[in-house]
């Protein structure tokens, strides 16, 4: 279905679902997901959270523990620097702004061909961390296994819905019986997701239009075979529409990396021999999800880097890294949207308010605001300053 396709049938299912609520969304869990929740509904609960915390395996739960905390020292320090409350003075005015996050925030967490407890965790973390009250989760049915269930109880997560696609995010941003409205709703997902999104926004805010997964990865001639591969054939798995572009300064070890690489990577891969500085100009055009630097000097390439959604910087530094652990969202801008857009991070949660206090000596500026507005033609704007005078 193209996306000519998409839109009206997107817009369907969201209108249905904001006439009549619970009802078709499990009638469209029963045809999309092949799920009877009639019963006992779609709302998943606490003894199904605590019974998967219970069974998870301990080497799976140390691991999503030591992601949480490291994403959660990354997210409760990069809010610590922002400036949440700033005013000044001037001539009996006072201006400044000051930060609030959102009340409540829905949390979409993908349930394609893996399941994704990292993404819980990169999606949750940032919110809990700007001070967010109310965050839920929705996620597909068959995306319901321990290790997310264990990431969602990690993260306070109390309300969790087995729900996914059009569906989940129509009943986030209306809200029915079951599922109380959000006023934000973030993570990745497929093309059908992404057309909701864009058709709530307004209704409810969004974090972005993410699209396939993208890597770009400049080498030069000195990096490890076995890391190139390895990366080039990370960022492959992720789905037949992940794309990984690799620009190497390095004939023999271009001819090197091709001959490791199975050939069915070559229909997302893009190869490419050039410079180390022509590699930054194509980087920055591209506008990557992720750039890998597998370079010695990586400091000097990273100072051209103007486009990019993360940066991996040097030979130990793979894209998993910031998938997992390391402590940044891995919700990342794609599809070139790196030129004009960020990363998920506690700013994403805030809103920023502007403040403005004048008083009664402010005659002058009461009298510059009124001929300003008489020059518009808005009368009763003008009345309002000069009443003041």
């Amino acid at each position: 279905m193209d996306i000519k396709q998409i839109r009206p049938y997107v817009s369907s299912i969201i209108e249905d679902i904001k006439k009549n609520g619970d009802k078709v969304v499990l009638k469209y869990l029963k045809k999309f997901d092949g799920v009877d929740l009639s019963k006992k509904g779609y709302r998943v609960s606490q003894t199904t959270t605590d019974a998967a915390a219970y069974r998870i395996p301990k080497s799976l739960k140390n691991a999503i523990k030591s992601s949480y905390s490291n994403v959660l020292t990354y997210h409760k320090y990069e809010y610590s620097k922002i400036t949440k409350k700033w005013s000044y003075a001037k001539n009996d005015l006072t201006v400044g702004q000051f930060y609030t996050p959102v009340e409540s925030a829905g949390i979409y967490v993908p349930g394609g061909r893996f399941a994704y407890p990292s993404t819980v965790i990169m999606t949750a973390v940032p919110a809990i961390a700007a001070g967010v009250k109310r965050i839920v989760m929705v996620t597909p049915p068959k995306n319901m296994n321990d290790g997310v269930l264990f990431a969602a109880k990690l993260c306070g997560i109390e309300e969790i819905y087995s729900v996914g696609g059009i569906t989940a995010v129509a009943a986030l941003a209306y809200g029915t019986k079951t599922l109380k409205k959000v006023n934000m709703i973030v993570g990745p997902g497929n093309a059908y997701v992404n057309e909701a999104k864009r058709q709530i926004f307004g209704d409810a805010g969004i974090d972005s239009l993410a699209g396939p997964s993208e890597v770009a990865i400049i080498a030069d001639k000195n990096v490890p075979t076995d890391y190139a591969v390895a990366d080039i054939m990370a960022q492959v798995e992720h789905d037949p529409m992940a794309k990984a572009y690799f620009l190497c300064d390095s004939a023999s070890k271009i001819s090197e990396i091709k001959k490791m690489l199975p050939k069915e990577a070559f229909k997302q891969l893009k190869i490419e021999f050039c410079s180390l500085d022509k590699a930054v100009d194509k980087v920055n055009d591209i506008a990557p999800e992720h750039l890998e630097l597998l370079v010695n000097n990586y400091q000097k390439l990273l100072k051209g880097i103007k486009n990019a959604g993360a940066v991996f910087a040097g030979y130990q530094t793979p894209t998993s890294s910031g998938d997992y652990w390391a402590g940044p969202s891995h919700v990342l801008p794609t599809n070139g949207s790196a030129k004009f857009s960020s990363g998920l991070s506690t700013i994403t949660f805030l809103k920023r308010s502007t403040y403005i206090k004048m008083n009664k000596n402010n005659k002058k500026a009461y009298k510059t605001i009124a001929d300003f507005a008489g020059a518009e033609g808005m009368q009763y704007h003008k009345r309002s300053a000069e009443v003041r005078i």
